[in-house]
This record gives structure tokens, sequence and C-alpha cells, in this order.
């Protein structure tokens, strides 16, 4: 009796559990570390060399599931900072953006508690608020960062129940700046958990 109980429970918790994670759409929560390399061009200065360096991400994603193919939209609000060098001065350039991804994506491996993923996609990225340090600011009085730039993002990920593990190249499509702030360079590492 007790092993048909047991088998009972688990046959209703396998069948539960399939039922959720092949769910048309998803809805989930995910945070990550985000690495940032600014490009900068400054014509009339010789040395001037720009070094990654880390922030850190927070947002949700919807994931609409075709089948093997997915469409998932994003809302992310992104800290980034990046180090430069100006003539052997250090300093940072720190920005916080509202960040909305689109990707569409592809499932190369799909079982029912296990996905391997790629995924692409553009990014719209909106300027919440940036700064530059101290050291920086005199050679960066005059730099008025654009309000949004168009970045675009290639990458892998996996899903193992309800989690979700994302590792991302993302490079600028646009100048950060109009003048001496090009495309950003980033690396991001995100861990998601999926509410339904």
């Amino acid at each position: 009796m007790k092993k048909l109980i047991l088998l009972a429970v688990i046959c209703l918790f396998s069948s539960a559990l399939f039922a959720q994670l092949s769910s048309p759409v998803n809805f989930g929560l995910h945070a990550g570390l985000v690495s940032t390399k600014m490009d900068t061009k400054m014509p009339s200065v010789s040395e001037v060399k720009d070094k990654a360096d880390n922030g850190m991400m927070l947002g949700a994603f919807l994931r609409i599931n075709l089948n093997k193919w997915y469409l998932q939209p994003e809302l992310n609000y992104v800290s980034r900072k990046s180090e430069v060098v100006v003539s052997g001065v250090s300093g940072d350039v720190k920005t916080k953006s509202m960040d909305i991804p689109m990707l569409l994506g592809y499932k190369l491996v799909k079982l029912p508690a296990f996905k391997l993923r790629a995924f692409a996609g553009p990014v719209a990225s909106f300027n919440i608020d940036d700064s530059f340090s101290s050291a920086l600011k005199q050679r960066f009085e005059d730099e008025d960062l654009k309000g949004a730039v168009w970045n675009a993002k290639v990458g892998a990920g996996v899903d193992v129940w309800k989690l979700t593990l994302d590792v991302d190249y993302e490079f600028g499509l646009s100048d950060v700046s109009s003048e001496f702030l090009k495309k950003n360079k980033m690396f991001n590492v995100t861990l998601g958990f999926k509410l339904f």
C-alpha cells in the first residue's frame, strides 16, 4: 500500500513539474554581474587606456515559448563602471540605465527539466544617471552622454527546473556620447528564477 501511495505521489509530482516546465509563457526575475569596457577616443591625447570594471544588473524577463524557439523581452536596471586612464591619470566612468533587450532564442537541448539555449537580439539602453570620478572631471567636463543608445547581445544559457543561468557578450551599436566616449563592450553573467 505504501509503495502504491509513493508511486502515485511521484507520478502526480512529475506530471505537475512537466506541465510547469512546458508552459507557453514564463515570467521570472534575474540578477547578475556586468563587466564593462568603454572605448575612449581622444585624438588630442597620445595615451588613453580603457579597462573593464564590474557593475550589476537587476531585472525581470518574460519568455514566450514557441516549441524550440522563444522570444524573451526583458526590463533591466543596469549599473556599469569602466576605468579610463588618460595620460597616466586614472578614473572611473559610471552609468546607470534601464535596458530593454528583445531576445530571440533557440533551445539546442530541450528536456523536461533541462534546457540548453542560444540567443541574440538588440538592446535599447536608456541613460538614467552618469558620473565621472574627480580625476577625470576636467578632461570630460563638456562630455554629454546620450539619453539612449543601441546595443546588441549574443549568448547562451541553461535552465535547470526553474533556475536559469545566462552568459552573454553585449556590444554597442551606437556611441555613448558625441565626443570621446565610444561604444561599450560588456560581458554579463546572469542568474534567474522563473516564478511561473
